[in-house]
């Protein structure tokens, strides 16, 4: 069943850079097309050669265009993405809509098609790995015209059933248009994030602190330091980055079995690969690495993503047999006055808004979910899981017992 849809979604779908027309796509799609832009080229990448073609382009939208948000919509991103976990996955079709003038390009959605079940779905590109789903499109007066189009050209996909866009933040591009083009699935979350820009020297950052959460830090402080001198370390590459990234991983997994939970990229072969790639080939976009240590002890780890000046915590894990000790405290203490110390202008938690990173943030994001379904068929998998069966998966995930969850969290 993957290979049928990767094949079929994959297949060139007669869009090329002399135009837009498209024998294939439905009558009113192609009206509107041509009625108001008919000076744009529409394009949809759909091969690892079609994106590398289209880099000079990709990056000089980021530059111009693109906020802080779109990390994960960024060409750094996507394409170590697609090279480490897409290539050699039947399940994954790149399906990338773009719209350029003179060669100029003023909107980049990056989607996918995926498996789920017997269905076709289109989703971000790198989802779950993504954290926020966007698209990259120029502020302007044709801003809506373009996200229409390009909006057009998912919904005529030749083999997809529906689309699902999770993790649309409030202030995304796209988020407007969604609510007036798509579902809102009613799964909305908030993304935490601490302005760091507030705090321009550490005796500032220390001022937000109270007197018993500082109290508590000492007294964490003092408790790991009994296996030796503290120290914070951190770098974006080579031996001593592979050494924590593969670290934190392990850790995180041990984490997630020993509370009977699922997460598709950390317990991914390839998130390893990807990770590694982006640290040696990231251009615009870098990872950093950090490890706290007591001693000769490691005690925590983080991973993190810079981009246009703001830090995304993307994966934190510490010695499960520390975590008494609440060592990811300490470690999140050290690495919020790193970022005031390299100039960031927030420090983003990001989904889920879990009660424990309240302390570490200042401000907060809303995000939603959202769905359509192209063909017939896909409205079951709208209407009947998303609306319907998910949510009351996700009940039982949230209150059964970490062994009966082992068994259900890949659907929740």
């Amino acid at each position: 069943m993957g290979m049928f849809f990767t094949t079929l979604s994959r297949e060139n779908t007669g869009v090329h850079d002399a135009g837009i027309s498209d024998a294939r796509q439905p009558a009113t799609v192609k009206k509107t097309m041509n009625s108001i832009a008919n000076d744009l080229e529409i394009r949809t990448l759909q091969t690892i050669h079609d994106m590398e073609d289209f880099q000079t382009r990709w990056r000089k939208l980021e530059e111009t265009g693109a906020k802080p948000s779109n990390v994960f919509q960024s060409y750094d991103w996507c394409m170590n993405w697609v090279r480490a976990c897409a290539l050699d996955n039947d399940c994954y079709g790149i399906n990338i809509v773009t719209i350029s003038r003179n060669n100029q390009c003023l909107l980049i959605w990056p989607m996918m098609t995926t498996c789920v079940g017997p269905f076709c779905v289109l989703r971000w590109l790198s989802e779950p790995y993504s954290q926020y789903g966007d698209a990259l499109v120029v502020d302007s007066d044709e801003t809506n015209k373009l996200l229409e189009l390009a909006w057009q050209r998912l919904k005529s996909h030749p083999t997809a059933d529906s689309i699902r866009l999770r993790h649309v933040r409030h202030d995304a591009n796209v988020h407007d248009f969604l609510t007036r083009h798509a579902k809102d699935d009613g799964c909305h979350d908030y993304a935490p994030f601490l302005e760091i820009n507030k705090f321009p020297t550490q005796a500032a950052y220390d001022a937000r602190y109270t007197k018993s959460q500082r109290r508590r830090r000492k007294r964490i402080k003092n408790t790991l330091a009994q296996n030796g001198e503290i120290s914070f370390t951190h770098t974006s590459q080579g031996q001593n980055f592979d050494h924590s990234l593969d670290r934190a991983i392990t850790e995180k997994r041990k984490w997630l079995s020993e509370r009977g939970l699922y997460s598709k990229p950390v317990l991914s072969d390839e998130l390893q690969p990807f990770f590694h790639a982006l640290a040696e080939n990231g251009k615009t976009l870098k990872p950093v690495a950090s490890q706290l240590n007591a001693g000769e002890q490691e005690i925590s780890y983080e991973i993190g993503l810079r981009y246009k000046n703001h830090h995304f915590g993307y994966i934190t894990a510490h010695d499960a047999n520390l975590t008494d000790a609440s060592p990811a405290r300490l470690h999140m203490d050290f690495s919020q006055r790193l970022a005031i110390d390299e100039g960031m202008a927030a420090f983003d938690l990001m989904v889920p808004a879990d009660p424990h990173k309240k302390t570490w943030s200042s401000a907060c994001v809303e995000t939603a979910d959202y769905s359509t379904h192209i063909k017939t068929r896909g409205a079951v998998y709208t209407y009947v899981y998303l609306q319907a069966l998910r949510p009351l998966i996700r009940t039982i995930y949230k209150t059964v017992p970490a062994q009966i969850r082992r068994h259900i969290t890949r659907w929740a």
